[in-house]
């Protein structure tokens, strides 16, 4: 199982390589989703999806999406945990199913949006992540997508 150690630092080590030139911006990010995790009772653990672990990260601009397909299992849970740097005053995250069907959104004016739901049968969803209002020209946000462990 991944602890919240390491998922801070392989955060922190993708946010560093991500964005050189602003080691504190990464480090804002690392703390943010490290603080959704706090809410997490250890019960979860990241979705390894394609050989990659279910991460996605990157510059928005005020109202850009980012969007990461993952797969689910009927009757398994999911907690899906987003977070931004200083400069992300409000991210969105909802989820879709294959239809395009909202499965569930956190649309809350905050930037640790989280997101949980049991899936209803196997399928591929995608989980969107909205930089709906920002500080600056750009922020860097990301989400990670965690199952319950069995």
């Amino acid at each position: 199982m991944i602890t919240r150690f390491h998922l801070t630092s392989l955060l922190l080590a993708f946010t560093l390589l991500a964005a050189p030139a602003r080691e504190a911006r990464g480090q804002d990010l690392a703390d943010a989703i490290v603080g959704v995790l706090d809410w997490i009772d250890g019960g979860y653990e990241l979705v390894p999806e394609n050989g990659q672990w279910g991460l996605a990260f990157g510059w928005f601009s005020e109202g850009e999406e980012k969007e990461l397909r993952f797969t689910v299992t009927e009757g398994r849970s999911y907690l899906i945990a987003g977070g931004g740097d200083a400069n992300s005053t409000d991210l969105d995250l909802c989820v879709y199913d294959e239809y395009g069907d909202e499965v569930e959104c956190d649309q809350l004016v905050d930037n640790v949006p989280v997101v949980t739901f049991t899936a209803t049968k196997t399928a591929t969803y995608r989980a969107v992540l909205t930089a709906y209002s920002i500080s600056g020209s750009t922020t860097y946000a990301g989400m990670a997508v965690l199952w319950e462990v069995n």
